[in-house]
């Protein structure tokens, strides 16, 4: 990785997060695959007039293809397929690893950009590569590019087709967090009751669903959780956003979206939510809420958490313990009290938003 890495530093990219734990061997046989993709980037580099620095580690700033010459495509798909080529020669799959990351490096850059033919041909190259690509999948599907570029790559270079349950009473719970859940049960306007309302939270499985596993690659999943319950509910707390306006964006229609967290959430709630049928309530009628079989959620502003509050057991509200919640998180429950998440001081952060 040195001449990797001498490119990239020299050129401000910090392309060593990119290219993952699994780093990258120099081919056999004499080929020395970090010195040809070193040589590639420099191009790129060069070609492209970028000046990085955004503070996206590993992303472009600024790029754009606009104005490149006729022959930049084609230039930079021979480039791509020469380094896959040589992987597929050296049976090494991280070097076909570093190729798809660079990929995704450019991709970053200029969303805008038509990648069909590098995509099409990476995925018949990879064919060839003797090696694990399911491993080789999730290690670029678990890195921290933007969701359209990991989809884009996902469908187009892996082939990954997502089952669709809707209609048959099957739930569909994708590992890849940028993906929406298909759930099995609803609810909305016309049809609420807690009944239902418990239902649609059991489906998504929280404690034993890989989907929420804490840290599995170093992060928790509340925000992913109260998207996939409120999507459910017909009153969804959107993952997606236009980060200008803040109006909800859809998948797969995420190109340029914002993905927001937890904190973002509890701002987009207070800025935006009223707009899309989210007010900001006290304790007390949240747990109504829920307990009526209607949407009702917490967040915690800084402290960078959210919720779901669910119907009680004993239809009541406890000003003790506080609201009942399921949540994802560092710790993923299914059913518990404010009380045994939060210290007595961090519930003074928690704000309640309900929706019909």
């Amino acid at each position: 990785m040195s001449n990797v890495n001498a490119v990239a530093n020299a050129n401000n990219i910090d392309y060593t997060v990119r290219a993952g734990t699994g780093g990258a061997t120099p081919a056999g046989n004499g080929a020395d695959f970090s010195q040809a993709l070193a040589d590639a980037m420099q191009e790129e580099v060069t070609r492209m007039g970028v000046l990085a620095g955004s503070g996206y580690s590993g992303g472009y700033s600024g790029g754009s293809y606009a104005g490149m010459p006729g022959d930049f495509m084609m230039s930079q798909t021979q480039g791509i397929e020469q380094m896959i080529m040589t992987a597929a020669a050296s049976g090494e799959t991280s070097d076909a690893q570093i190729a798809l990351f660079m990929l995704c490096m450019m991709m970053q850059g200029d969303q805008d950009g038509d990648f069909s033919v590098v995509m099409q041909m990476m995925a018949t190259m990879l064919t060839q590569i003797q090696g694990d690509t399911d491993a080789l999948r999730t290690t670029v599907m678990t890195s921290d590019y933007d969701p359209f570029v990991l989809d884009e790559v996902d469908r187009n270079v892996f082939n990954t087709r997502l089952p669709d349950g809707r209609g048959v009473g099957q739930v569909t719970l994708p590992a890849e967090i940028w993906r929406p859940a298909t759930p099995a049960f609803t609810s909305d306007t016309e049809s609420r009751s807690p009944e239902l309302y418990r239902a649609v939270i059991d489906q998504f499985r929280v404690e034993t669903a890989e989907r929420y596993t804490p840290f599995r690659d170093g992060f928790t999943y509340c925000n992913i959780f109260l998207w996939d319950v409120t999507r459910a509910m017909g009153a969804e707390i959107p993952h997606y956003t236009n980060p200008s306006t803040g109006e909800p964006m859809y998948y797969p229609d995420i190109r340029g979206a914002r993905s927001m967290g937890a904190i973002a959430t509890d701002e987009w709630l207070k800025t935006h939510g009223p707009d899309y049928g989210w007010i900001q309530v006290d304790a007390e009628t949240a747990q109504r809420y829920a307990n009526e079989g209607r949407p009702a959620v917490t967040t915690a502003g800084s402290l960078g958490h959210v919720q779901i509050v669910c119907p009680s057991r004993d239809g009541g509200f406890d000003p003790i313990r506080g609201v009942t919640i399921a949540q994802a998180g560092r710790i993923v429950s299914n059913y518990t009290h404010l009380s045994s998440i939060y210290s007595t001081n961090g519930q003074q952060n928690v704000s309640y938003f309900v929706h019909d």
